[in-house]
């Protein structure tokens, strides 16, 4: 029993770090190319050239937010492009007044030349409470 009780002591801390470190780790993931921001889509782009696209939540914690507010894998966002579900990549700001966590999607290749919908969702607790959408126009 005491060995028992031993290792669970030598164990959580260890834990408890690997956790706490896992969203420093995931700071200022590279970027490709220029922003596009769903909050003000331009009505062309260039076929071809390389962009990103980068939304997500904050915590706030002078309103008594905790960094696992943020964290929760059910607090994210979503992006669709032409329909599909995009792959994103989780990209933790952290700040003096809180915490960002940022779904990233890097376009390295950009687009081909048409007309492409993007349609972005906000998750909080696993709640869809904003959706987005947006037509840009790739040109060569």
């Amino acid at each position: 029993m005491v060995m028992r009780l031993r290792f669970l002591l030598a164990v959580i801390p260890i834990a408890a770090a690997l956790v706490l470190a896992a969203p420093v780790a995931a700071n200022s993931v590279p970027t490709t190319g220029t922003r596009i921001s769903l909050l003000a889509t331009p009505t062309t782009f260039p076929s071809g050239a390389a962009f990103y696209i980068e939304h997500g939540s904050g915590c706030d914690v002078t309103e008594g937010d905790s960094a696992s507010d943020c964290m929760r894998a059910d607090t994210y966002f979503a992006l669709y492009l032409d329909g599909a579900l995009q792959p994103s990549t989780i990209d933790v700001e952290n700040t003096p007044g809180g915490w960002v966590k940022f779904n990233l999607t890097n376009f390295p290749a950009g687009l081909a030349a048409g007309r492409h919908a993007f349609v972005g969702v906000w998750f909080r607790d696993g709640s869809a409470y904003q959706t987005l959408s947006s037509r840009i126009n790739f040109t060569r």
